[in-house]
């Protein structure tokens, strides 16, 4: 029987190969595992990058919120100053002092020649003036709660009674539909 014989001749350039293959393939996981790590830090500088941003943004929109509420509070200091000031047929009140004092007042003016005042809310309470047709009174503000529906002729309006105060400076309660904020005739009303 022949023995066979190995011929070393082809490995040993296999050998080197493989060695050669091997030592490329640490370093090259070597310089992957380094990049890795490059790979990191730029990661976590662009998140921090985000942050601060996100941070100066908010800080910016605070800024800005604050400027527009110092704004709206000046806007509302110059009406309230501007609500101050006298309005025509505004009573103004002088004292010795320099002090303003404004009195508003609201008119409403008779829509109805001959218009009863009465002391209280009501067609049975006594008369204590008649007004003419678009006299002037002051609205003291008083309106009654309920709403009444009065004859008046050829109408039926339905309004509150309203407390007003005269020239005079009585005070007394006038039927609502027979006063107005405009100066105008109630029609289809027959006075006595």
């Amino acid at each position: 029987m022949a023995t066979k014989k190995t011929n070393n001749a082809r490995l040993v350039p296999f050998i080197i190969m493989s060695l050669l293959t091997l030592i490329f393939l640490i370093w090259a996981m070597q310089q992957c595992s380094r990049d890795d790590g490059d790979y990191a830090m730029i990661a976590e500088r662009e998140a921090r990058e985000t942050y601060i941003d996100t941070m100066r943004r908010a800080e910016q929109e605070r800024q800005i919120q604050t400027q527009i509420n110092v704004e709206a509070e000046a806007r509302a200091e110059a009406l309230l100053r501007a609500r101050t000031q006298p309005l025509p047929g505004d009573s103004i009140v002088r004292f010795p002092t320099t002090d303003v004092v404004i009195q508003k007042v609201t008119l409403l003016y008779s829509t109805i020649n001959g218009l009863n005042v009465r002391t209280g809310p009501s067609i049975k309470n006594n008369k204590i003036a008649r007004l003419g047709l678009y006299e002037e009174v002051i609205f003291t503000g008083e309106i009654t709660d309920s709403l009444y529906t009065i004859d008046l002729g050829e109408i039926s309006p339905t309004a509150p009674w309203v407390k007003v105060k005269l020239k005079d400076d009585k005070e007394g309660w006038v039927f609502g539909a027979g006063v107005s904020y405009y100066k105008f005739q109630l029609k289809g009303v027959i006075t006595d």
